[in-house]
């Protein structure tokens, strides 16, 4: 078996077990499809689980006591096989553990993905366990791509990314090309942003100092939307290549490397840190309302 559905009375889920990765999200009275679909000519992704690291690394590891454990981009959850470890009709909960993928993580660590539905509302929660008798580092964020525009009679320029609140203190941090944070930012003050096909021509934009619990991807003239919560994610990426049809918006709890970081995992600015034999948890919930 290489997926599994959940299911409720509004909508169906489609997850592969590759990555825990959800694949398709489907209104059943509509037959309506809410998430990009994976063109492979353009970005395969649908909604990566990113786990251990968020983001790009220097010199494409991690370094932890004088050793080297080789990450790639977002890090190994997405190209990891989980188990099944409980399910249900509307929920079920995906896992790996870091000491059986083999010797590519310094720490031993449990990591649980669960989804489950309500009404129209998918709600996924991150679970680490610290199998370990040290203290333990990682990141972990989510990178869902929703279908943007929602259907045929519109294009990008009907739809805005909108805070629940006006932001006063936006802090937006510079990347590189190859998605390394350069240390520069600016501070914006604003609710909303106007989308259109030059939106991330300068790839991925990048907040923090957030006030707002949510974010809307809206449809202007309808008030058609997307909500993804954030409460709990100190990190927001928005990105699509250009061109394309989906819009992601990623709450995260890391974020790439710095330009110049030695790699040390435990010297890293954004980074989540768990006692031995301990649990750290963050849940995200994106409602479909449409």
């Amino acid at each position: 078996m290489s997926q599994i559905i959940i299911s409720n009375e509004i909508l169906e889920v489609t997850i592969n077990l590759k990555g825990a990765e959800v694949r398709s999200v489907r209104n059943k009275s509509t037959s309506h499809e809410y998430m990009w679909h994976g063109d492979p000519s353009i970005w395969a992704g649908v909604s990566p689980t990113l786990f251990p690291v968020v983001g790009k690394t220097s010199n494409g590891e991690i370094r932890f006591d004088g050793k080297s454990y080789q990450q790639g981009n977002h890090g190994f959850a997405r190209n990891s096989t989980f188990n099944i470890s409980a399910e249900s009709k509307n929920s079920v909960t995906l896992s790996i553990i870091t000491n059986e993928l083999g010797d590519v993580y310094p720490f031993n660590l449990q990591f649980d993905v669960i989804y489950s539905l309500l009404g129209k509302a998918l709600t996924t929660m991150y679970k680490v366990y610290n199998l370990d008798n040290k203290e333990a580092y990682f990141s972990v964020g989510a990178h869902p791509a929703f279908k943007c525009p929602f259907d045929d009679k519109h294009d990008i320029t009907d739809y805005i990314i909108e805070f629940e609140n006006h932001e006063n203190n936006l802090i937006q941090h510079k990347i590189t090309n190859e998605a390394f944070f350069t240390g520069e930012t600016s501070h914006n003050s604003l609710q909303h942003i106007e989308l259109n096909n030059n939106s991330f021509i300068e790839d991925a934009i990048i907040y923090s100092n957030f006030n707002s619990q949510y974010i809307l991807l809206k449809e202007k003239v309808s008030n058609k939307a997307i909500k993804v919560s954030l409460k709990g994610f100190p990190w927001l990426g928005l990105w699509s290549k250009v061109g394309a049809k989906y819009i992601c918006i990623e709450p995260w709890c890391g974020h790439s490397d710095s330009l110049n970081f030695d790699g040390n995992i435990d010297q890293k600015e954004a980074i989540e840190k768990l006692n031995a034999n301990s649990v750290w948890q963050r849940d995200y919930i994106i409602e479909f309302n449409y």
